[in-house]
């Protein structure tokens, strides 16, 4: 027997005399098979894209393909909002809470002057993006959230020494 065979155990109650004899496995015994394992079912054929070596996702149709109906629209946004639009608003907005902030003479009063502009600059906000300009309304509602934010640090550092600031 060769030494790379395995000898299987006997047929159970003596049936077959006969000894078989088991192949070896690949790496089992002597030098390790590099590569990938052998395939076991039938290779798929190729696609007409793949024959000639091309990526199979940019496949169109060919020129002769007529297209059946008109083609599909392009949806665009009515109103896109544009950086310069929201450079605009972000103005406006930071005007609207300078204007609020100079009238007040004191950190009390400084305080809800911000938060009512705040308030009305997030209604006028509200308006711009439902009925007219949304980039603008981007602009004021982040600089006007920016000065609330201010006015929150504010009231927070007084707090902190122990002065509540909004009564």
């Amino acid at each position: 027997m060769p030494s790379s065979a395995h000898p299987v155990p006997p047929a159970p109650n003596g049936a077959s005399g006969v000894t078989a004899v088991r192949s070896t496995w690949p790496g089992a015994n002597g030098p390790p098979v590099i590569g990938p394992p052998p395939r076991l079912s039938a290779t798929r054929p190729l696609t007409p894209a793949a024959s000639y070596g091309a990526w199979q996702g940019v496949l169109r149709p060919p020129p002769f393909v007529v297209t059946q109906g008109p083609p599909r629209p392009t949806y665009r946004e009515p109103l896109p909002v544009r950086s310069p639009k929201v450079t605009a608003g972000a103005a406006a907005g930071a005007a609207w809470m300078l204007l609020f902030g100079l009238l007040a003479t004191s950190a009390r009063g400084y305080i809800w002057l911000t938060l009512i502009a705040g308030v009305v600059a997030w209604a006028a906000s509200f308006i711009l993006a439902r009925f007219g300009d949304r980039g603008v309304a981007v602009g004021v509602a982040v600089s006007s959230g920016i000065a609330v934010a201010i006015g929150g640090i504010v009231v927070a550092y007084r707090l902190a020494g122990g002065d509540w600031l909004l009564w």
